[in-house]
């Protein structure tokens, strides 16, 4: 039972690694495919490699959010934030000061069932908000409503972050491609199309390489409260498992992202992805744990609003925002339902 939870917490934590690969790959390169540039296996190849490469290199910042930032489970920050000593019930709560494995793997699991139904919906959902209400939730589950035992500085500085993601990215999206349109109005299309081709390939890399130091957090952050000093192959475990499940499943939700919102081109396409990766990393820089779907959508509708509302599929945006108001709710009453049945 020793060895064998915390290989059950591996395989957790792999799991909701692979359902953001598998959701989150359309956010790396749906424009690029899209925009007919490369195929989806090249593509795919392309974003496995940086989404390792950002994981392990940038990806501690936001697992130490999205780990330790949420609820507090450690006596010290306890009394911190509180000013009171942590008594009995605190202990009872937290016996190790941190969450308890149970918690950790509910967590886990609920985020990546929700994404996986939206995955299979080909419905590019927040992973980072599935995982944010996963742990929210098995924190209700363990203490209720009691606020003491939550950072609410650091949730509302999540939600915040949640609705100025998609407004930035739409608005960086809508003046980058509306400059670069009349850079290259009087230019030969035929010449710059090899340059612009590149330019979006380097910003599929761009987009992976954020995803990765962003969602490798979401994906194994609530395992660094168990395993503290495997940080490096957390990441590593996180980053390998979502470029698996990129690989596995990531072309349906990539269909959507690339085609059904707007038509791209070429411009439209390093417009968007730029755009996404630079908010982002921003994002990631911070300890933030935002949306990399959220990200992108906000650059493809900022691309399709510069030829007028009717350019961007309404039908198909609005069942995307349900999905990212449904995917942390869900989760986290989940999460704290099912903690409450097995403890």
């Amino acid at each position: 039972m020793e060895i064998g939870l915390p290989l059950v917490l591996l395989a957790a934590g792999f799991y909701v690694g692979w359902n953001i690969g598998a959701n989150d790959a359309a956010n790396c390169i749906g424009t690029t495919v899209g925009a007919q540039i490369v195929s989806y296996r090249k593509a795919v190849t392309l974003m496995a490699f940086f989404v390792i490469l950002g994981g392990v290199l940038q990806g501690h910042t936001v697992m130490k959010t999205v780990g330790k930032g949420i609820v507090i489970s450690e006596a010290s920050k306890y009394e911190a934030q509180n000013q009171l000593q942590a008594g009995d019930e605190f202990r009872a709560h937290f016996p190790d000061n941190r969450l308890p494995d149970k918690a950790i793997l509910i967590a886990l699991l609920s985020a990546g069932f929700f994404v996986t139904i939206a995955t299979f919906s080909s419905i590019p959902v927040s992973t980072s908000q599935a995982i944010v209400g996963g742990i929210g939730g098995v924190g209700v589950g363990i203490v209720g409503l009691d606020p003491s035992y939550f950072k609410l500085d650091v949730l509302l500085t999540i939600f915040s972050a949640w609705i100025c993601s998609p407004v930035l990215t739409m608005l960086l999206s809508f003046f980058f491609y509306t400059g670069l349109s009349r850079a290259l109005k009087n230019a030969n299309p035929i010449f710059w199309s090899k340059y612009l081709g590149i330019g979006v390939l380097c910003s599929a890399a761009y987009v992976s390489f954020s995803l990765g130091a962003n969602d490798v957090g979401n994906a194994i952050g609530p395992l660094l409260s168990r395993f503290p000093e495997q940080g490096i192959w957390l990441a590593l475990l996180g980053g390998v498992a979502m470029a698996i499940g990129a690989f596995m499943l990531g072309s349906r939700v990539t269909n959507t992202v690339g085609k059904s919102i707007t038509p791209l081109d070429y411009s439209g396409a390093l417009s968007a992805q730029f755009s996404a990766a630079f908010g982002v990393h921003l994002f990631s820089i911070a300890g933030i744990p935002v949306s990399t779907s959220q990200a992108v959508v906000g650059g493809v509708i900022g691309v399709g609003l510069t030829k007028g509302m009717k350019a961007v599929g309404g039908k198909k945006i609005s069942s995307i925002f349900v999905g990212w108001i449904a995917t942390p709710l869900c989760a986290a009453v989940f999460s704290a339902t099912l903690y409450r049945l097995v403890v």
